[in-house]
């Protein structure tokens, strides 16, 4: 479905601008869209041709990526959430493991015996203690939990806010994105005088004051498809970061790809090994094993201990003591150990899995990565203006040094190009962060 939509953007871009140059050809230079006879334009450096793309604003005021790790742990309810479902968990295990309370007991019994009434009564403290392996046992079993949750979160954390920067930087480029069409649009405007002038001489038939008008139609269809797609980005990832309003964005891609350093094959290996996910994983796996040690031990749990005062007449009295233990000579708890086992197997399984994913999938990105920086490197910097671009190409059409064909072919490669490049960008930020989630370490930090 992205890439049908990609697709027909891309169409849709390249058939308004072909329809506009057609309609109009040389005339539009009656505007004055420049010449190459004056001094060229001083190079930018692209860092600065960039935020000319991004809308003007104070730039002490715009959001940075930096601060999206503290405003989701302020404001966000889904990185609240993760935290909360620790605390759970760590409250189940203390129940768990919370000793039983004793029990308070009385009794009476009424005996004849040759019409005389003998009764008897006792007062009693009852409790159950866990034997000292299973009560081991237990609580090691319950401490590995706990730890295991804690990682857990650690590895969510990690995933989510890898995810929200994602986001920022997704909200950023098509931010970009739709003022880069709005500048195309304010090209429209001006090929729209020049039209309504030549059409009122009589130099412009109908067919092309209606080709011209379907030009600007897809053009502007296009623009609103971006702007609804960057709406849809913002209010998303406002929801997710808990935030009524999202202000502007400061974000230069290129800046913060020059700063990041990816990692070798061997350093990505030793991350991989010790990130969060596979600490998470390692601990579910102790934790399973700790199990089997309790479910052997319910063999013998506990035993159950009793002592109170009796009373037989009020001339007999005396002290009673009384132990329980359990007997496993119909139920060994075989099934619950066995279950335990197979759950251990299964988790030992599950981590050879994620642990072997995580590698394949950490080395797939890093090598993508190294592709995409190449060609991302290899983007035309004379195209960071490209106005300037474009008035220079219509010149040449305008001084018959450059065909129509070639205008035209021209444009069209200009707009795949600008277009590639934001997808480019969207696909290397996307994976580097991905690869952040993978790893737990920050590639880039802002």
């Amino acid at each position: 479905m992205i890439e049908w939509h990609r697709y027909v953007t891309s169409i849709l871009l390249r058939t308004g601008l072909a329809i506009l140059l057609l309609a109009l050809g040389p005339g539009l230079m009656d505007q004055g869209v420049g010449s190459l006879d004056g001094e060229p334009p001083v190079p930018q450096p692209l860092s600065l041709r960039w935020s000319l793309v991004l809308q003007a604003q104070d730039a002490s005021a715009a959001m940075r990526l930096g601060e999206v790790d503290a405003l989701a742990r302020e404001y966000s309810p889904e990185l609240t959430r993760i935290r909360v479902r620790f605390e759970r968990v760590a409250r189940a295990a203390e129940v768990v493991a919370r000793p039983a309370n004793p029990a308070l007991g009385w009794n009476v019994e009424f005996l004849d015996e040759g019409g005389q009434a003998i009764w008897e009564h006792a007062v009693f403290l009852g409790k159950s203690f866990r034997l000292p392996g299973f009560r081991r046992s237990l609580l090691g079993q319950m401490d590995s939990r706990v730890r295991g949750a804690e990682l857990e979160r650690d590895r969510q954390e990690v995933m989510w806010l890898a995810d929200a920067r994602h986001g920022f930087v997704q909200v950023a480029l098509a931010e970009a994105e739709v003022e880069s069409l709005n500048r195309m649009e304010s090209l429209v405007d001006r090929i729209r005088s020049v039209a309504r002038a030549r059409a009122a001489e009589g130099e412009l038939s109908m067919p092309q004051l209606r080709l011209l008008e379907m030009g600007e139609y897809q053009l502007r269809a296009l623009l609103s498809e971006r702007v609804v797609e960057r709406d849809r980005l913002r209010s998303e990832w406002a929801t997710r970061m808990g935030l009524s309003e999202v202000g502007s964005f400061s974000f230069d891609p290129e800046e913060e790809r020059g700063r990041i350093v990816l990692p070798q094959e061997g350093d990505l290996l030793t991350w991989l090994a010790d990130s969060p996910a596979a600490r998470a994983d390692r601990q579910a796996l102790e934790a399973a094993r700790r199990g089997i040690s309790v479910e052997e031990g319910r063999r013998w749990p506990e035993m159950d201990l009793l002592a109170g005062y009796r009373q037989m007449t009020p001339q007999h009295r005396g002290f009673v003591l009384g132990a329980a233990v359990p007997l496993p000579l119909r139920d060994g708890n075989r099934a619950a150990i066995q279950e335990a086992r197979a759950g251990e197997r299964e988790q030992a399984l599950t981590s050879t899995l994620q642990e072997t994913g995580a590698r394949v999938r950490g080395l797939q990105l890093l090598r993508a990565l190294e592709g995409l920086d190449a060609q991302l490197e290899g983007f035309p910097p004379e195209l960071g203006d490209p106005e300037s671009f474009f008035e220079a190409l219509v010149a040449l059409y305008d001084d018959g040094a450059e065909p129509l064909s070639g205008v035209i072919s021209s444009l069209t490669l200009l707009a795949d190009t600008y277009r590639t490049w934001f997808e480019q960008l969207d696909l290397y930020f996307g994976g580097l962060f991905e690869l952040e989630a993978l790893t737990g370490q920050r590639l880039l930090d802002s």
